[in-house]
This record gives structure tokens, C-alpha cells and sequence, in this order.
């Protein structure tokens, strides 16, 4: 976006607030600001590309993804590959950029040749506890879930991440990842059932311990995730049936393929309020289709699961400016959150300062849901800048509500300016575009120009 573009709205802004010696009698004075219809590319939400692509990508993005087989992460008992790990998926490339980072930890990724994707030691400490497989997923080794030595050595590998990655704000989103193919939490028919919900509930504990910052995932709701506020994701994104599927289980729970799976998945209708949903696209219907042939079906899936972000399978490389922009525009102005501030509302106190009420909007279908700080900056004609933190949580900005939070500015004794904007605590500088149609300046969304009486 532009810095300093002037919409015929703005004109009307500084006409009424632009006035030179104004008196008391001016205020209150009420302001509205336009809607932008932007396509913003903004933190936690949009397109997700893989974190060890080296291709250029058509579309941009904000967050990118990196899985971690077992066996590649702990080569030797206690000897953990962060090095190759993080060199693989060029974590400094994407931490110079400002990106973030989506994790899941998987023991089994169906291939097209015969493996293993748990370590060789921990094979021989269970004494080779599992199944190999060749099925319509691919060929791969299943271990035992319930194998008690696995669990153990489960639990120390992914203390092990939150070691390395739990305090780091860098990892946003964890996908639990662990059991079943790909991490998905299920099997091949020809494998069995998925263990009990006692042994399940192993492999999820350590994660709570090891990421206290980033927001966990699970793909079902399962008891665990509601008990614990978890978020959810779905790897079947715009394919209809499996989707509708998953959007039955959050909203009426449902059963599971273990032995005591009646009623296991539970309802979660309000868990996208507090805590994020993601995925990825299917497989099985190509990009273009989902924004040709199945548009508008694409739309609602993803208005109906409250998406924050679509990934690592997503739109990233449909053709910038090509046939199918305007569609995906469409859908990046759906997903996630979408800012703003609606309106001002100035008067004067009676100390000769001003309160300032700013209410906010979000126009997306999820929140914002890390705790970065809303902020008014005053600028005068000197060069002086305050900033001033609003006592607002991001979070509460529900989709289609509005949220009012005042600040009081100390009088001033020249022409100065009222801005918004979103600090992120990392930098303390904003990094949030705002769907505002106003004049801004480095993601600083200009509100009012004043004149000191």
C-alpha cells in the first residue's frame, strides 16, 4: 500500500479537524474513516509456503512451514539435529524476513519407498514394536503407540524442541503431529485402530509443557483440545465432503477409529474465538478449480471454519495479476482478521488535554490472536512523538463487533497529528496493515490533524 495516498474521505477529515486556534466550543468532534479493500498481507494469516522451498513464489506470505521426522531430529539417542534442521528450512532467511514459522513433529510419513521415519535406536530399544506397511498411502513403518518406551523417548524429544523453540516467538503455531500418518491422527484401515484416549493423551502433555507461547493444534476435537484451548486444522481445505466432516465434528463432536472412540470428538463451535484455525488444501482438487469451478463452495469452507491461514498446500503460486487473481483476492480479504479503525470521537477535558475514543472493527472471519499492543502516536510539527498504548486485547475484536477504548493526550502547544496502529513487541514498531482508506505512513494509519488553541 502507498504512504500518504489522499481519498476524497481524507479531504472531509482534515476540513473538520484542521482548524487553526480552535476553542473548547469546537468539541466533540466525530470522525469516520472508510474501508479499504485492500488485499493487506499481514502476520499469522494468509498463504503458507513451505519453509525448505527454495522456488520463488507468485503470491506473498507471512508464515511458512517446516515438519520434522523423528528420525532425522534425533539421529543417536539424546543427540538432537537442530543445525540441520534449521538449515533445511532456512530459519535464518525467514527470521530476517519477519516471517513465522508453523511446526509439526511426525514418526510417520507414507513415501514411495520402503522407511522408517523413527530413529533406528529407538526401533531396536522397542524391539522393532510396530507394522510395516504398503497401502494406498504410501510404504512407511507404523509403530506401536501404546509401546511404553516409545512414549518416553516422545516425551523427551518434544521437551527437547520446547527447549530450543518454546520461548521463541518465531514458532506461532505447533500442529500435533506425533501419532498416525503424516501426524494426522489416523491409519489405514488394513493398520488398525488409533490407541485409547489414556495412551493419546501422552503424546499430547509434553507439547503443552514445551510450547507455552505458540497456539497447538489438533487435527479433531478431541476432548484434550477443548479441555486445553486448543486451535484446529484441517488438511482436506475446499475439499467439500471431508470438510463438511470436520466442521460436523467441531460443531456436534463425533466418533473416533480407536477402541473407545464412541463420542471422542467433542463440540468445539466457539474454539476458533480464542484460539486459531488453519490447514492446508487438498490434494485432490487442483488450485485453479477451487477458484473457477468451486468458488463459492471454497468460500463458505472457509468462512464456515473461521480460516486464519491456508497451508502448506495454498495459492501461493497461482500466477500473480493472472486469471485467477481477482478470485484469490477475494478469499484473502475473507480469511483471518481484518482491522480497523471505524471512528473517532474527540473532546476536550477539563485539564485542556483531549480524550480520544477510537473504536475498532474487525471485517475478517477470525481475530487476532497474539498479544500485540494498539497503540495512538501524537506527532507535532517538531518532530516530538509519544506513543501511547491502548488498554485493548486484539483478541476481543470479534468479526462484525466493534470494541471503543479511549486515551487522553496531554495539551499541546502546536499543530500536531493523531495516528493508529499495531506494535508488534518483537520491534516495537507497527506491523499490522489496517483495512483503513486513509493517509499512512510505515503501517502508522493517520486519524486527525489538530491545531493547538
Amino acid at each position: 500500500m502507498a504512504a500518504f495516498k489522499r481519498p476524497l474521505a481524507w479531504a472531509l477529515l482534515a476540513a473538520l479537524l484542521f482548524l487553526p486556534c480552535m476553542d473548547a466550543s469546537a468539541f466533540p468532534v466525530s470522525v469516520l474513516y472508510p474501508a479499504s479493500e485492500d488485499v493487506l498481507v499481514n502476520p499469522y494469516t494468509g498463504n503458507v509456503v513451505w519453509a525448505n522451498d527454495k522456488h520463488e513464489h507468485e503470491q506473498p506470505f507471512t508464515l511458512v512451514y517446516a515438519d520434522l521426522t523423528w528420525a532425522e531430529f534425533e539421529p543417536e539417542q539424546g543427540v538432537y539435529d537442530f543445525y540441520a534442521f534449521e538449515k533445511e528450512n532456512r530459519f535464518v532467511l525467514w527470521r530476517a524476513k519477519g516471517k513465522h514459522v508453523i511446526l509439526r513433529f511426525v514418526m510417520d510419513m507414507p513415501g514411495d519407498k520402503k522407511h522408517r521415519d523413527i530413529p533406528d535406536w529407538l526401533y531396536d530399544a522397542t524391539g522393532g514394536d510396530g507394522t510395516e506397511y504398503n497401502t494406498s498411502y504410501g510404504k512407511g513403518f507404523s509403530p506401536n503407540y501404546e509401546n511404553e518406551t516409545l512414549i518416553q523417548a516422545h516425551a523427551e524429544a518434544i521437551a527437547a524442541l520446547g527447549e530450543r523453540y518454546g520461548d521463541d516467538f518465531f514458532i506461532a503455531f505447533v500442529e500435533l503431529g506425533s501419532l498416525g500418518h503424516w501426524g494426522e491422527w489416523h491409519l489405514h484401515h488394513k493398520l488398525g485402530l488409533m490407541p485409547a484416549e489414556d495412551v493419546r493423551n501422552l503424546y499430547v502433555l509434553p507439547y503443552i509443557d514445551a510450547f507455552p507461547n505458540a497456539y497447538l493444534l489438533m487435527r479433531r476435537p478431541f476432548a484434550i483440545a477443548a479441555d486445553y484451548g486448543f486451535g484446529l486444522f484441517n488438511d482436506t481445505a475446499g475439499e467439500y465432503d471431508s470438510t463438511v466432516t470436520w466442521l460436523t465434528w467441531i460443531q456436534s463432536g463425533g466418533d473416533y477409529d480407536s477402541p473407545d472412540g464412541r463420542g471422542a470428538l467433542v463440540p468445539m463451535p466457539d474454539a476458533w474465538q480464542t484460539a486459531p484455525v488453519g490447514g492446508e488444501l487438498s490434494t485432490s482438487i487442483g488450485r485453479e478449480a477451487l477458484l473457477r469451478d468451486y468458488f463459492d463452495q471454497t468460500c463458505s469452507l472457509f468462512k464456515k471454519s473461521h480460516t486464519s491461514w491456508i497451508g502448506p498446500g495454498s495459492f501461493s503460486d497461482i500466477r500473480q495479476n493472472g486469471r485467477d487473481q481477482a478470485a484469490l483476492d477475494e478469499i484473502l480479504r475473507t480469511i483471518g482478521y481484518r482491522l480497523r479503525v471505524t471512528q473517532s470521537s474527540i473532546e476536550q477535558t477539563a485539564l485542556g488535554g483531549l480524550l480520544v475514543t477510537l473504536t475498532w472493527i474487525n471485517d475478517g472471519i477470525a481475530p487476532f490472536y497474539f498479544p500485540w499492543q494498539p497503540a495512538l502516536r501524537v506527532t507535532d510539527a517538531l518532530g516530538n512523538k509519544t506513543v501511547l498504548p491502548l488498554d485493548l486485547r486484539l483478541i476481543d475484536i470479534l468479526p462484525g463487533e466493534s470494541v471503543s477504548v479511549s486515551a487522553t493526550i496531554a495539551p499541546q502547544n502546536c499543530a500536531y497529528r493523531l495516528w493508529a496502529g499495531i506494535l508488534n513487541p518483537a520491534t516495537g514498531e507497527p506491523a499490522v496493515a489496517l483495512a483503513m482508506d486513509v493517509n499512512q505512513s510505515g503501517l502508522w494509519y493517520e486519524l486527525a490533524r489538530l491545531q493547538a488553541p
